[in-house]
């Protein structure tokens, strides 16, 4: 049986102002609970957990609830798990980032042909966001790549940002051919399986073990905040849905779609902190301002947003959301804050209590 844990650390060798961050917390806790709220939060200031809890159901037709173990679709947190990838082939001295399209896939047409790496790990590769078809089409390898390359590019590769999953789709496969095993394989032997993730990934876990929460969706004719009763109804869970024999196909694979938990994200954060599964050179490629993005003092770096100069110090961060699952997780590290929120009822939750949890931390202001 999985339990539900809740920490609220309130000594009185604290600082004053861990001391109203708490009371904070406990009150947007107290606010989540008569909410209704349906998902899971941690707060960890230094290693230390200020707030851990899960909320509400799972499952309401199974009359499951959370526990800080439910498995939650991460949605676009997959990517940092590709671009880690990509760093640690680097290391090993199969790929580089200066390398172009060219290397991987002869057949890639003179308009990608020499697209970088680099650029397609900071969404600067002039590829389009999504191919047609949606998440859940059965798109193989092949075929992805057959209709990626007709595509026509929306901007000159490294002239901008422009947010591409269909590129870092395309990172999963170079990283197929760069090391001679499957995306997840390859993910799991280097980067997972060293950091202790045992209950992330697409195929791999033994998710018949696990509890998997069930994502829910806003009922057509219902309206939230204020209209109508803001109900909702049954979407499922991601394993419900069609995929492939080693995980989504391939408008998702690489570049959204693994299934987490809170407590393995924390465990992933802890390993990129100490230089467990990469090095310092490599950890700090990833959450290096490379690309401006469209918001001001916001950057890509590799699978992370930075903002070097933040309302609250340096953040580095990155959510995932398919419109009903919905996951955020940010590290400011001037403070060492880990912030991580999930939710299975994205249209009801996301992102007004993700927000409100937020300014429970952030609430002291410097004169």
């Amino acid at each position: 049986m999985f339990g539900i844990t809740f920490f609220l650390s309130h000594t009185a060798t604290a600082e004053p102002e861990q001391h109203i961050v708490v009371q904070n917390l406990q009150a947007w806790h107290q606010r989540a609970i008569a909410g209704g709220f349906d998902g899971q939060v941690l707060v960890m200031q230094a290693g230390k957990p200020l707030l851990h809890h899960a909320y509400g159901m799972a499952d309401y037709e199974a009359n499951k609830a959370f526990s800080t173990d439910t498995v939650f679709d991460i949605g676009s947190i997959t990517k940092q798990f590709t671009a880690a990838a990509i760093l640690k082939l680097q290391e090993q001295g199969k790929l580089q980032l200066i390398d172009t399209l060219e290397r991987f896939f002869p057949e890639a047409p003179a308009d990608k042909q020499s697209i970088s790496l680099h650029q397609l790990l900071t969404h600067s590769s002039g590829l389009v966001n999504n191919l047609s078809g949606g998440d859940y089409s059965k798109v193989s390898r092949n075929t992805f790549i057959r209709r990626l390359f007709k595509s026509p590019l929306e901007a000159s590769p490294g002239s901008s940002f422009s947010y591409s999953n269909a590129g870092y789709a395309l990172l999963g496969l170079v990283i197929e051919r760069a090391s001679g095993q499957s995306y997840e394989q390859y993910v799991q032997q280097h980067l997972l399986q060293p950091a202790g993730l045992r209950a992330t990934g697409y195929t791999v876990p033994d998710w018949q073990a696990l509890p998997i929460a069930t994502g829910y969706e806003l009922k057509r004719d219902s309206f939230w905040r204020g209209k109508a009763d803001g109900s909702s109804e049954r979407w499922g869970t991601p394993l419900e849905k069609s995929w492939d024999k080693d995980g989504p196909w391939w408008n998702l694979h690489a570049n959204g779609g693994f299934l987490s938990t809170i407590g393995d994200l924390t465990r992933w954060h802890q390993a990129l902190q100490t230089e467990s599964v990469l090095t310092k050179a490599s950890t700090a490629l990833l959450f290096r301002p490379h690309v401006a993005t469209t918001r001001a003092g916001t950057y890509y770096g590799y699978g992370w947003i930075t903002e070097p100069a933040g309302e609250h110090g340096k953040v580095v961060r990155h959510g995932g959301s398919n419109g009903i699952f919905s996951t955020d997780l940010r590290y400011y590290s001037d403070s060492q804050l880990l912030i991580i929120f999930m939710t299975n009822n994205d249209s009801r939750f996301f992102p007004d209590y993700r927000d409100t949890l937020l300014a429970s931390v952030f609430t002291i202001t410097k004169e």
